[in-house]
């Protein structure tokens, strides 16, 4: 079945990427703050993992298996202005209810080796999200935002939801899935519901808009607002947004407008399709 060729693929493309870190002149990419490295080697580290085990094993299958090559990718469609700016805010706008969410899955947590896990996944993220300036800020934009949200939805939304689509016949399954998965592979227990809920909301936007595209930008712009809201804490830390407390008040209104935002993305990619085509192509 090619949905498990795919998965030996990506642990495949993980044991490479830990051969690579055995060569000497390579050590840097397992180093993190414990060695006192610069936070860049952790940016750049962190980018190239991405791309060996996601990228790497999506364009191998893509060019040896897939019958349409790389067009598999769904990266060639384009997506009118409005539908995309609705998906890119109702990411953008779920923040604050992603905020609560995170902070409930925290308090789940009672192993005391999950603990440990999450207090070592939390200081390597704040270890990688120190930007003393401009060009770290930019680096991390580039490593750490846009390469990670190409390279999953590449994997995740191209790769592992359209293979499940064609094997279980069920959309929302397919979805829930690959969503699923997406949030088990980061190994960070604090973190699986908000990355779930996340992969639920780009496998949607992937699905109704039958391009990758809109999926990526929106993956792009979550990722970028936490990168740029943990610089303005760095350096502005008086400021009123660095002080925002997230309410529960907050957290509704976030997750209502979101919401509003996705289906109203819905709404305009449907209105959007001529008559003779599929509602939604991607469904087979």
């Amino acid at each position: 079945m090619k949905i498990w060729l795919l998965i030996a693929l990506n642990f495949a493309c993980t044991g490479i990427f830990v051969l690579l870190t055995k060569v000497d002149a390579l050590s840097w990419l397992t180093a993190g703050p414990v060695d006192n490295a610069p936070s860049w080697m952790g940016k750049v580290s962190n980018a190239l993992y991405g791309i060996v085990i996601f990228a790497l094993p999506s364009v191998i299958f893509a060019n040896a298996l897939s019958p349409n090559r790389f067009s598999a990718f769904k990266l060639d469609k384009s997506v009118p202005v409005a539908p995309l700016l609705m998906g890119v805010i109702a990411l953008l706008s779920s923040v604050f209810f992603v905020d609560i969410v995170y902070s409930w899955n925290r308090s789940f947590l009672a192993d005391p080796a999950l603990v440990e896990q999450d207090q070592v996944s939390a200081a390597y993220t704040a270890w990688i999200l120190q930007m003393p300036d401009i060009g770290s800020l930019l680096l991390c934009l580039i490593a750490n935002a846009f390469v990670p949200a190409f390279v999953e939805e590449l994997f995740f939304r191209a790769g592992l939801q359209q293979l499940l689509m064609s094997w279980v016949k069920k959309h929302h399954l397919a979805i829930l899935l690959s969503a699923g998965f997406f949030s088990f592979l980061h190994f960070e227990p604090s973190g699986f519901l908000v990355r779930f809920l996340l992969g639920i909301g780009l496998g949607y936007l992937f699905y109704w808009s039958g391009s990758l595209r809109l999926p990526v930008l929106a993956h792009f712009a979550f990722n970028s607002f936490t990168i740029i809201n943990s610089y303005v804490t760095q350096h502005y830390p008086q400021s009123v947004w660095a002080n925002m407390e997230t309410t529960y008040t907050l957290g509704i209104i976030s997750l209502v407008v979101s919401s509003g935002a996705l289906f109203t993305c819905r709404a305009l990619l449907i209105h959007g399709k001529s008559k003779d085509e599929e509602a939604f192509p991607l469904d087979n």
